[in-house]
């Protein structure tokens, strides 16, 4: 119960800041490519406080998304590889950290990314799991940066 509380504190704290579309557009990048908490809450709490300024709150959101899918991406493409097809520590790490995540799930994701690339990042921009999870496999599975910025931004805009 703690824990929600402090989240509510802090987020009216924000929400009545001057500051708060600042730290919306950083929590929204962060989100996007390696902090757990989403964005939402600050936006709506904002969105709501100054309704003239609504749009303005989604369009940092937005943007703020689509940088932090950047970063997310650029992780996966130079963090997640320590050579050709060898793992870095960093996804050793997450092999060995997140129960059921192996290589062999890893290789069988990558298939899918393969086949259905726009339409996972699309989708994945809608879903309450953590879009980082998202950018940095697109990173890591070289898809097309184009088209994931493509799908990035119609999909954080239009959530």
């Amino acid at each position: 119960m703690t824990l929600i509380r402090n989240l509510y504190d802090w987020v009216l704290k924000w929400s009545e800041s001057k500051y708060g579309p600042i730290a919306l557009g950083v929590m929204a990048f962060a989100e996007a490519s390696f902090f757990p908490i989403p964005p939402d809450v600050l936006l709506i709490a904002l969105a709501l406080g100054m309704r003239s300024k609504s749009i303005q709150y989604g369009l940092i959101c937005s943007i703020g998304s689509v940088l932090g899918a950047v970063c997310g991406y650029a992780i996966g493409s130079f963090l997640w590889w320590n050579g050709v097809e060898q793992f870095s520590q960093l996804a050793q790490f997450f092999f060995n950290s997140i129960p059921g995540f192996s290589p062999d799930l890893f290789y069988l994701i990558k298939t899918k990314y393969e086949v259905w690339n726009f339409w996972i990042i699309f989708t994945a921009g809608f879903t309450p799991i953590p879009f980082k999870v998202f950018t940095v496999s697109a990173g890591a599975f070289d898809v097309n940066f184009i088209m994931f910025i493509i799908a990035s931004t119609l999909s954080r805009s239009a959530r």
